[in-house]
């Protein structure tokens, strides 16, 4: 999880070249899961780590502060997965490379923590010229990038540790689409497991807007990268979504003594989720998840006025369910 400069440009425009690589692979195995399909997709299963880590553009090599953070959360990598099927996947997802980062409102990994100056350094990202002024709070286990009507306004300032929660400033026009990527970072790419522990995560994320929307179970979410898995047939994948929750290696699975054979279940992601045009009918309800649940860290509860009634949510898995997409289209503020 976290944020700001310092990589040379040599090696900066190395690592664009690679990014642009590796995100026209994933564009051209997304384009089969448009919201027009109707056929479930199954999954594609992947075997073992990931490979051709790279490092993400715009994250620090490490905390400018003396935070305790494990010693292999940085540099912030994806890498590259091939599942059986010949299809390669970016683990733990194919992330914004160069889109802004949200503003702090605490952040010790780049700064002492509480950011009181965070209004005046907000920057109103225009979606629509003739839409109203919304200010959103964000507090994300691990990662998000935030889409507001189908255009991207913010990806998290810290990618996994330590946590932060963030602000941002847009103006959008109703009906206003709200879509959420969410991912339950990893130090073990393409495996679902993080530390030298090869622990496995959990996830969470929480979002408040000031119109009155926010996080509830009545926003769509689905999972898109579930692991790890001993066997991936214990993931019923439906019509109606895909849920993890019969899977009992959520606290910790056979394949964890041999962390190379441990398996990882893929599905794509479809090029249109975050439009509003974009059919989320098929997804599942946002499943509640109560606080004490997600985290105990003051990156939130020192901060859980600013998100109103929006509860945490993600899918029926907070333990195997890596990538999350979630939605919720608000036909106009929400009234008290």
């Amino acid at each position: 999880m976290r944020v700001k400069k310092f990589i040379g440009i040599v090696a900066g425009l190395a690592l664009l070249v690679g990014f642009v690589a590796n995100q026209s692979l994933q564009a051209g195995q997304a384009r089969s899961a448009t919201s027009g399909s109707g056929a479930v997709e199954k999954g594609s299963v992947s075997s073992g780590f990931a490979t051709d880590l790279k490092p993400v553009p715009g994250y620090p090599p490490r905390c400018s502060t003396d935070v305790n953070v494990q010693p292999d959360v940085f540099p912030i990598q994806v890498g590259t997965v091939t599942s059986d099927d010949g299809k390669k996947w970016t683990a733990p997802a194919p992330v914004v490379t160069d889109g802004v980062m949200a503003v702090d409102v605490y952040n010790n990994c780049m700064g002492p923590g509480d950011n009181p100056d965070y209004v005046s350094q907000l920057k109103t990202v225009v979606v629509d010229n003739d839409g109203v002024e919304i200010t959103g709070f964000i507090h994300a286990d691990n990662y998000f990038e935030l889409y507001v009507n189908g255009k991207f306004i913010a990806r998290d300032s810290i990618a996994m540790m330590p946590f932060n929660s963030s602000v941002v400033r847009f103006k959008a026009k109703y009906p206003m689409t709200y879509a959420i990527m969410g991912v339950d970072w990893e130090t073990h790419q393409g495996v679902g497991m993080e530390y030298n522990a090869f622990n496995v995560g959990d996830a969470g994320m929480i979002a408040y807007f000031s119109d009155g929307n926010g996080t509830h179970t009545d926003w769509r979410a689905d999972t898109f990268y579930i692991a790890p898995l001993d066997d991936p047939a214990c993931v019923r994948v439906t019509a109606a979504g895909r849920d993890s929750s019969f899977c009992s290696q959520s606290v910790r699975p056979a394949c964890g003594a041999k962390p190379e054979t441990c398996k990882a279940l893929h599905f794509p992601i479809p090029t249109d989720w975050n439009s509003p045009r974009f059919n989320d009918s098929r997804w599942p309800l946002a499943i509640f998840w109560r606080p004490v649940e997600v985290t105990n860290q003051q990156a939130y509860t020192r901060y859980a006025q600013l998100f109103g009634d929006a509860e945490f949510i993600w899918t029926r898995n907070l333990h195997l369910d890596n990538l999350v997409l979630a939605r919720y289209t608000a036909k106009g503020p929400k009234r008290k």
